[in-house]
C-alpha cells in the first residue's frame, strides 16, 4: 500500500469490526472488488495502527481473510458497524 492509501484509509471509518479482545480487534475499513476481492484492515486496540491489505478466499461454506499476524478471520464473525 502507497503512502498516499495509507494517509487516506487512516481517516476513513470502519465498516466492520472483529473483536479480539475487550480494548479493540481488526477493524475492516473497505472492501475493494475485482477479480481477486481484497478487504483493506487495520489493528485498533485503543489508537489505530497502518492499514493492510489481504485477499478474500472464498470456500464452500466460508469467506475468509489472513492478517499479516497470521489470524484467519472469517468475515461472517464479523459485526457491521
Amino acid at each position: 500500500m502507497t503512502k498516499h492509501e495509507q494517509e487516506m484509509y487512516l481517516n476513513k471509518k470502519a465498516i466492520a469490526v472483529f473483536p479480539m479482545t475487550n480494548w479493540g480487534g481488526v477493524e475492516i475499513i473497505d472492501i475493494l472488488h475485482g477479480i481477486d476481492d481484497r478487504v483493506v484492515y487495520r489493528f485498533n486496540f485503543g489508537e489505530p495502527q497502518e492499514c493492510h491489505v489481504a485477499k478474500i478466499r472464498y470456500g464452500e461454506n466460508y469467506d475468509s481473510f489472513k492478517t499479516y499476524a497470521g489470524y484467519s478471520i472469517r468475515l461472517n464473525d464479523c459485526m457491521r458497524v
